[in-house]
Formats: C-alpha cells, structure tokens, sequence
C-alpha cells in the first residue's frame, strides 16, 4: 500500500514538474539599433536583423498561460507599414512581419498605462513585450518613460508569469523601469561596439545570435550596465568589457535574493531545456532508493 502510494506520488509530481510554468526569457540593451537597420528586399540588415533574431529567440521561450491574443506588444512606437530604415516601429515591424508574428502598438503615454491596465484584467495577453528605446524617430518619449517607470512591478510580474521581454535604448526614458526594479543596477553612458563579443550565457540563452550581430557590423551601442545586475546575466561585452547586453534566456527572473523575491539563481545554472530533466532524474533516483529500503525491511522481518 505504501509503495503504491509513493509511486503515486512521484507520478503526480513528475507531471506537476512538467507542467510548472517558468519565467521568460529577456534581453535588454544599450544600443539604439532601431535607428542603425533596414529592409531590403523583404530582408532585415544590420541592427534590424538583431532584432529580428532576438525576437524569434525571446518568443520561443515564452511559457504565457491562456489564450494568446497578439504575439508581441510594442511600447512607445506606432506602426509603421512601410519599415522605414531609423524608424522603431518600422524595426519591430519588419521583424515581426518577416517571422510571422503579430504585432500590437500602443504608442503615448495613456495608450501605455491602457495596455497595463488590458493586461492585468486579461483583456490582452501577449507572448512578449517589445520596449522602442531612445535614440530613433517613433521611440520612447520621456512621458512614455515615465509610464513604464510606473508600471515596473507589472512588467517584472509578465516576466516571472512566463512572458518574454526585449528593451533598447539609454537613460532613464529606457530604462527607468529598470531602476525601478533593481536600485543597484546602474546604467550609464559610454560603449563601444568595435569588438562587441556574446558571452558563454549570451550564445546559450540566444543562439541564433553572433556576435556579428550585436557589434560594429549591426551598429553603434551607446550605454552599459554596472552593479548589481539581480537574476540579470551579461549576455555581450562591448570591445571595451562592459555589459551592454544584459538579460538571460527561458526561466530568467528580474527582482532576486530579498525579502519577498526568488533567490538569485546560482552561476551554473543548468540549461532551462535540461531542468525537467534534472527533476525527473531526481525523483526516479530517490524512488529507487525508496523501494530498494522498502524491500530491505521486509526481508529483515
């Protein structure tokens, strides 16, 4: 009765293992290739085409509960059908356009807290959120910023309930929310893109990219990150050794290690495709041991 109970058990947590939800996957950066990409001939080139790839990445990592109503909302831009080269709207767009994925804008300041407002009563449910970032025309604005800024905690919440997040740009329009977030994380100016290279947990959380895609052939960086990064990794290093990519693949939390949040996830974090795996292995392992006491006792008696 008892073995029958124990198998039960593992059965049942074997599929609760399979079926736990986990944090998805983000990708934030110092740079402005929005403004430094184009589309020829239905092709996205230079920082468009990091942007393409990136997307394609953070959507397939995406683990959203529900009925997904667009693949991709984009924050502080409008739609631009026509991709013009040094438009963010045109950016996003044409990625989605070339990957064949939806994309809804929401563009203005009330339009932003509209969409938060949409998300919260589950009157839209997105795969990712894309934020425009500075330094293109149809990006963020500071009262676009500012309403990201506001809505901090609700864009941590997206991340850790399974949803994807990518982000451009410098300051605090880019990223105020992310002080927000994380008060010890710095964001400062200063970047160099000549020699830009993936590190090790950059090229496993994002394969399709190289690292000419994220260097001088995809256009300038302006701004790294310094400080405490939370479940943040560096994902590339200008030439000069700074993180100016930061972010992590599937299972990537934000906010980590005090009161009230996850803990920081250690440095060898195995692969998030590999940790189903690892649970399953644990829990065979420690059934076997179980049946193999169970039996020992009952040959002693």
């Amino acid at each position: 009765m008892k073995l029958k109970f124990l198998r039960n058990s593992c059965v049942a947590a074997l599929f609760a293992a399979s079926a736990m939800a986990i944090a998805g996957p983000v990708i934030l950066g110092g740079d402005d290739l929005t403004d430094h990409g184009f589309r020829s001939a239905g092709v996205n080139q230079e920082g468009w085409l990091y942007i393409e790839k990136a997307v394609s990445n953070v959507l397939s990592g995406t683990t959203r509960a529900g009925t997904i109503t667009t693949d991709i909302v984009a924050l502080g831009s409008a739609a631009n059908p026509t991709f013009n080269s040094g438009d963010a709207g045109g950016a996003i767009g044409s990625a989605a356009n070339v990957l064949g994925k939806t994309v809804t804008f929401f563009d203005s300041a009330s339009a932003i807290d509209n969409f938060f407002s949409d998300l919260l009563n589950g009157l839209i449910n997105p795969r990712m959120i894309w934020l425009a970032g500075t330094g293109a025309f149809n990006d963020l604005d500071s009262f676009e910023g500012a309403r990201l800024t506001a809505n901090a905690a609700a864009i941590n919440s997206f991340v850790s309930s399974g949803g994807g997040l990518m982000a451009h740009g410098s300051g605090s329009v880019a990223y105020g929310w992310l002080s927000a977030l994380l008060p010890s994380i710095n964001e400062v100016s200063g970047c160099n893109s000549n020699g830009a290279t993936l590190t090790a947990a950059g090229q496993a959380a994002f394969p399709g990219l190289s690292n000419n895609d994220v260097n001088a052939n995809a256009g300038p960086c302006h701004s790294n990150f310094t400080g405490d990064f939370g479940g943040l990794q560096t994902l590339a290093f200008d030439g000069d050794q700074r993180s100016y990519i930061i972010g992590g693949g599937a299972s990537t939390i934000i906010q980590c290690g005090k009161p009230g949040q996850p803990p920081c996830p250690p440095n060898d974090v195995p692969e998030p495709g590999s940790l189903p795996l690892l649970v399953v292995a644990g829990l065979a392992a420690a059934f076997a041991r179980r049946l193999r006491n169970q039996s020992r006792r009952t040959k002693e008696r």
